[in-house]
């Protein structure tokens, strides 16, 4: 696999204070590790930001303070300690010279899957706090939304815009099915059209309301009515947004942010809605 199709993510080593017999046989090690599930590359420069992970020589003058130096600057799994042996005088290197050219890819490898854990994780906390993610249960999900409308079409068109915006979603054709799901499972939104066979978007909206253990999700009304009239009985019914069909894809995404953003807020100051 040459480098320009090799779509492994690829981290930078710099060493430090390592012998040439020792950098060779990181080179060739590295070179031929094309199965690997990481790709990693000798940096020719250590300046900040110029490498992700350190090999430190902890045999030479010095070592052990340019160890601890780095520590304090990069993550501290990214500083890998070679040595001859264990020291009791200072803690058990990660990589000892003897067995380098067995253990330094696996060595690389664990901390990179500890840095890609860390990262993970943190990218998921920003997720949830922006409403992308819900946490539930000890478990992180997409945000969830039920459609509710009489038309196929329509349902599948919105279905389709909401994976793209990042949310799963599931779709009835009926206010008294979208009441019936509600009852048993959980939604971060509702996305109801107005004009339906039973009940329509008002009475459904008003019915959710009325609920106390769904009151606080939001309600957002679909409907190609935009008279002023149509505009205060959706506020009177108590949806919280009202968007005039067609729709595009800039103002959905934007609505839908935002909500998902207020309903977060809420959950983490403790008001979230309960489910029965």
């Amino acid at each position: 696999m040459t480098q320009a199709s090799d779509s492994r993510p690829e981290f930078r080593v710099a060493v430090f204070g390592l012998a040439t017999k020792f950098q060779r046989l990181l080179e060739i090690v590295l070179r031929h590790a094309r199965h690997n599930r990481y790709r990693y590359s000798l940096s020719p420069t250590r300046g900040p930001g110029e490498f992700d992970i350190a090999l430190v020589d902890m045999t030479v003058a010095g070592g052990p303070e340019v160890a601890s130096t780095l520590r304090r600057v990069l993550e501290d799994e990214a500083v890998l300690r070679v040595g001859r042996r264990a020291d009791p005088e200072r803690p058990r290197d990660d990589l000892l010279q003897s067995h380098f050219v067995a253990q330094v890819l696996f060595a690389l490898n664990g901390v990179v899957d500890t840095m890609v854990g860390r990262r993970r994780e943190a990218e998921a906390a920003r997720a949830v706090e922006a409403g992308l993610m819900v946490a539930e249960h000890g478990d992180r999900r997409r945000p969830r939304a039920l459609i509710v409308d009489d038309s196929p079409t329509v349902r599948r068109q919105l279905s389709l815009a909401l994976h793209q915006i990042g949310l799963d979603s599931e779709a009835v054709a009926s206010a008294r099915e979208a009441l019936d799901v509600l009852a048993m499972r959980r939604y971060e939104m509702v996305l109801a059209d107005v004009v339906m066979p039973d009940m329509d978007g008002y009475k459904l909206t008003r019915a959710i309301k009325r609920n106390r253990a769904l009151r606080g999700m939001p309600v957002i009304i679909l409907t190609s009515r935009s008279s002023p009239f149509d505009l205060a009985r959706g506020a009177l019914a108590g949806c919280n947004s009202y968007l005039v069909k067609p729709v595009s894809m800039q103002s959905l995404r934007e609505t839908v942010q935002r909500h998902l953003k207020k309903l977060a807020q809420r959950r983490r100051d403790g008001g979230e809605y309960s489910f029965a």
